[in-house]
């Protein structure tokens, strides 16, 4: 079994190493994901500089390790929108994401990308009797929408529901794949830079001043796009979100099926097929209301094998930003900073609408959709909810959870570290609390990495960052 997303075998492009500008650039776009990609495919024809920089290989972080389903049906957002703020809001974030929807097919069918883009009805279910009802508001919220849902007894594939619906105009693709051919398509037009990681942004003589593992690039303008911010002020981003992480196990199997399904109950059901691979995710939780990854491993390595008889080929972990109000933040934070994130699980089609969204930003053009996920938003229920969230973080900051026997804690000059010795013998040594914002790490045994349970930066044996939002090596 390899501990890695399907996907990462599908990223064979190649950037060459080169110097960072020295000359002040008039866009950077920080991350290289599907929205950082997205969006300098719309810059392509930009007249002005447009560099783009990723921490790692770009394309390689978060998209791809999603599973890349393009869908409206997003278990029970609608209701959810409309109970936080209005009917009206709920409406028109189901438009935004048919828009995104359009202009990601649009793009893939213009350049001709090849990306296995599938189209794929989306099942939405319950196997809960007390959700039932739930289900049946979500399917009347999107009737009113316009949308024209069909009534199932079961799933093509077999697995238990109580009740049943599904849609169709929803999609699948390869998320490297389109990355692959977009970084194709601006390579000529934009400067890629590989491996460097942004570590902090100051604002001087009209510029931005934006230090990074490989030096200092000026911006006139600057673009965050990776999942979470690498500060904290302006927008306070780590107060009005939490992270979620779910585990994805993918095995082949004998039939070829072509639908995708998600439930809207508490236990994750999430289902979809790539060529011979049945993808499944499930056992999704708050990071930090689970933090033994051996066990959360293997609870969803059971649940593959309960409802399929399958054992994983591939299994590995996603992480999400959730925001409090249920909407992604996508917009102008400070004069000339952009900030798109909070996708809430679904980055396929949000991070397609951040890219169009700053943009039109960008060249002073209007969208109907700047308004609904500005980053300044103010919502009663968010704010309350960003109040009960901050109190889960108490006990990983006072505490070092291990929940393993692989761990032992060495002590250097008043100075505690985390301690694990691999296969070989050889002694990996990090000090016990995250760069970021001082929580305690956690040990993951199966990927073998250093994890924070509050805020999702993770590193690997050494101390290396792999993933934000910290910006520094333990």
């Amino acid at each position: 079994m390899k501990y890695n997303s399907i996907w990462e075998q599908y990223n064979k492009h190649s950037i060459e190493n080169k110097k960072l500008p020295s000359e002040v650039v008039d866009i950077l776009i920080i991350g290289g994901g599907i929205t950082g990609l997205t969006l300098s495919y719309l810059l392509k024809d930009y007249s002005q500089k447009v560099v783009i920089i990723d921490k790692g290989k770009i394309g390689n972080s978060v998209t791809s390790r999603s599973t890349a389903k393009i869908s409206f049906l997003q278990q029970d957002i609608y209701q959810k929108l409309e109970k936080t703020f209005d009917y009206e809001t709920s409406k028109k974030y189901y438009e935004s994401q048919m828009y995104a929807i359009e202009l990601l097919k649009n793009i893939i069918e213009k350049n001709k990308i090849s990306c296995d883009f599938l189209d794929s009805p989306s099942y939405l279910f319950t196997n809960m009797e007390n959700n039932i009802k739930s289900l049946e508001k979500e399917k009347q919220l999107l009737t009113s929408f316009g949308v024209e849902c069909f009534d199932s007894d079961e799933l093509p594939i077999k697995f238990p529901v109580k009740k049943v619906f599904y849609t169709k105009n929803n999609y699948t693709f390869n998320p490297v794949k389109y990355l692959n051919k977009l970084v194709n398509i601006i390579k000529s037009n934009i400067e890629i830079y590989e491996n460097v990681c942004a570590e902090n942004i100051n604002y001087e003589n009209n510029n931005y001043i934006i230090e990074t593992s490989q030096g200092k690039i000026k911006a006139k303008k600057v673009v965050i796009a990776n999942q979470y911010p690498f500060f904290i002020k302006p927008g306070f981003i780590p107060f009005r979100n939490y992270m979620k992480r779910e585990y994805v196990n993918a095995a082949s199997i004998d039939k070829k099926y072509q639908f995708n399904a998600i439930n809207i109950d508490d236990e994750l059901h999430s289902i979809r097929f790539y060529n011979k691979y049945l993808i499944y995710v499930s056992n999704s939780h708050r990071i930090v209301n689970k933090l033994d990854s051996e066990k959360n491993y293997q609870k969803a390595q059971d649940n593959f094998y309960k409802y399929f008889n399958l054992k994983p080929e591939y299994s590995w972990l996603n992480q999400d930003l959730i925001t409090n109000d249920h909407l992604p933040i996508i917009g102008e934070v400070k004069k000339d900073l952009f900030i798109s994130t909070g996708y809430n699980a679904w980055g396929m089609t949000n991070g397609v609408l951040g890219a169009k969204i700053i943009h039109d930003l960008l060249e002073k053009t209007n969208n109907e959709f700047t308004d609904l996920v500005k980053p300044n938003r103010i919502n009663t229920i968010g704010i309350f909810n960003s109040i009960i969230d901050s109190l889960s973080y108490i006990k990983p900051y006072i505490e070092a959870p291990f929940h393993n026997n692989d761990i032992y804690v060495e002590e250097d000059n008043g100075i505690k570290y985390n301690v694990y010795v691999d296969s070989k013998g050889i002694k990996h040594r990090v000090k016990r609390k995250c760069p970021h914002l001082k929580c305690n790490l956690i040990f993951n045994k199966k990927e073998l990495t250093w994890d924070c349970p509050c805020h999702g930066s993770r590193f690997d044996l050494d101390g290396k960052l792999i993933e934000g939002p910290s910006k520094k090596d333990i």
